[in-house]
């Protein structure tokens, strides 16, 4: 049997040759091949760029397992509860609270350094804590193991909301001590829900204090209304403010201004509004002669 050359496999190829896939069958001539440049030689090279087309269908979904929410904190809140395994404590305003040196140091960069650090303290089994009360203590311990803050009247065993304010106060003194970050947060939030009268400038001036910039802008707007800066200025937050933070004043001043020049724009708008022959609400009316 004579041996075909390649050029005849070709044309042999080309005249029987069916192509089943997408597009068009036969796109390029034979007799336009042949006189075409691309055969060479008796060969004919052909580059193929292939698509794969990735689908995914989801059934519906018989079987679900229930994962349950983390109870880490309560754990960790146990832990503290029952103070085992405790080593380290602190003496607070004559009050002894046990603890654990390794969640400390892992929460509380201030504690890790205290504990574990090149300047360490070299009494590490009772360590005494100054300017700071009990009950507050025992929150930012609370915080530190469960995460969340604890019931404030419970812990003060007032009911009013005046004590929950002022232990909010406290605890964020505390957690800018012992740079627990989110815990300065939870009480700025706090805080902002419950600006009052009688707190607001013991609140402000903490949010100098600590660089609470949210909390600080919140105090002031409040301050700065003309129905509240006259009370404000009587209670003895605003001169604990003038006396800690006198900066701040002139921060609240310009508040006032801004509050006044609002104030004043929509009186003589709303004169100019009734002068232009229309009502306190902006309406049209006819004038009548």
């Amino acid at each position: 049997m004579p041996i075909k050359s390649e050029h005849e496999v070709i044309r042999a190829n080309l005249d029987h040759t069916t192509i089943h896939g997408w597009g068009y069958k036969r796109f390029f001539k034979r007799t336009a091949l042949e006189t075409s440049d691309y055969l060479k030689d008796d060969c004919l090279s052909v580059n193929c760029s292939v698509g794969v087309v990735k689908s995914h269908t989801e059934g519906p979904k018989i079987y679900k397992i229930p994962i349950p929410s983390s109870n880490m904190g309560q754990q960790f809140g146990k832990l503290l509860e029952s103070g085992k395994d405790s080593d380290v404590s602190f003496e607070v305003n004559g009050e002894i609270f046990a603890a654990h040196k390794l969640v400390l140091a892992a929460r509380s960069p201030v504690f890790r350094a205290q504990l574990f650090g090149p300047m360490k303290n070299q009494n590490t089994h009772c360590i005494k804590v100054e300017d700071m009360e009990a009950p507050v203590f025992k929150a930012l311990l609370h915080v530190i193991y469960w995460d969340s803050l604890p019931d404030m009247q419970e812990l003060t065993g007032l009911s009013s909301k005046w004590a929950t304010t002022l232990m909010a106060q406290h605890l964020l003194a505390a957690a800018d001590r012992y740079g627990l970050e989110r815990l300065r947060l939870m009480c700025e939030t706090s805080l902002c829900e419950d600006v009052a009268i009688n707190t607001v400038a013991t609140t402000l001036a903490l949010a100098e204090q600590h660089h609470c910039f949210q909390l600080k802008a919140v105090c002031l707007k409040f301050v700065a209304r003309p129905e509240n800066l006259r009370a404000v200025m009587q209670t003895d937050g605003f001169e604990y403010l003038k006396e800690s933070c006198p900066s701040v004043l002139t921060e609240l001043l310009e508040y006032v201004a801004r509050f006044t020049e609002h104030s004043d724009f929509l009186c003589k708008h709303r004169n100019e509004l009734i002068l232009d022959g229309s009502d306190v609400n902006g309406r049209r009316v006819k004038q009548r002669l």
